[in-house]
């Protein structure tokens, strides 16, 4: 029997970019929480050695190049595993949209075949096996609001209130690397950490805090963007951020229905998604 596991989306409530590394991958200080916008993930055991991903909407790559067959196939490798598996994913999170879907599905799978294949994981182990799969993959391992920092492998716990979302992904996939590749190094906070206020206990105190480094970027990809957050204030977000690398841009509200009432204005900027921290 299949098990059901439920792989949330993030936000990034804060991104700057601190400095350009050796490897070509970017230091980064990320305030993030993790949102209750689901993809549905069906894993069971089969009778080979292998392990097939497939999804309901045809969007996931096959083979090396899929974060779900990446994570299996590490855990195997690591722990000699013999057992093979089948993944089918319900997409919900659209790809390409700075809200972490393939690395909340990598990492949804990892602690998922932890427990089917009773593997003696050390949380710092698994840590190790998710950043080789992707640089969010630590975070979705967390599974709760952070401070991610470094290339996202080094987690802080952070408190922040419950947040209601309108997340809004334009129809138009942005590529990290596109982006990061406009970025102009060295950055003007290059070497410099940023101390966040503990102060962060409202909305409206998270909100002061929104910042986006990769934002400028993203707008001259893509111009719509920039459209749908001054949307989103218009709507009565009290803070509105590009997430990730883009493309999707959320804003925050003070309750439900604040959010509810917002959904209904932006409908016709693309998928829209009202969601709550969790």
């Amino acid at each position: 029997m299949a098990q059901t596991i439920y792989s949330p989306a993030k936000v990034n409530l804060m991104l700057k970019v601190l400095s350009r590394r050796p490897d070509g991958y970017h230091n980064l200080v990320s305030l993030v929480d993790v949102v209750s916008l689901y993809d549905t993930l069906y894993i069971e055991e089969t009778d080979t050695d292998s392990v097939t991903v497939d999804d309901d909407k045809g969007v996931l790559p096959k083979g090396p190049a899929n974060t779900i067959y990446k994570a299996a196939m590490l855990l195997k490798e690591t722990f000699g595993v013999s057992r093979g598996v089948r993944v089918f994913v319900e997409k919900h999170i659209p790809i390409g949209a700075g809200l972490g879907g393939p690395s909340s599905n990598a990492a949804s799978v990892l602690k998922a075949l932890i427990r089917l294949w009773d593997l003696p994981v050390a949380p710092e182990e698994l840590v190790r096996i998710g950043v080789k799969v992707g640089a969010d993959v630590p975070l979705f391992l967390h599974g709760k609001s952070c401070i991610m920092r470094g290339i996202g492998e080094q987690i802080e716990p952070v408190k922040l209130p419950q947040l209601w979302y309108v997340i809004v992904y334009p129809g138009i996939a942005l590529h990290t690397r596109d982006v990061y590749e406009g970025l102009r190094i060295p950055l003007t906070l290059a070497q410099n950490d940023i101390t966040l206020s503990a102060q962060l206990s409202t909305a409206f105190e998270i909100a002061r805090t929104m910042e986006n480094d990769l934002e400028k970027v993203a707008f001259s990809l893509c111009p719509h963007i920039q459209i749908v957050k001054e949307r989103l204030r218009d709507a009565g977000a009290i803070g509105s951020l590009m997430s990730g690398s883009g493309s999707s841009v959320f804003g925050v509200f003070q309750n439900e229905a604040a959010a509810e009432l917002a959904t209904g204005k932006v409908r016709d900027l693309g998928n829209v998604f009202t969601a709550h921290s969790i």
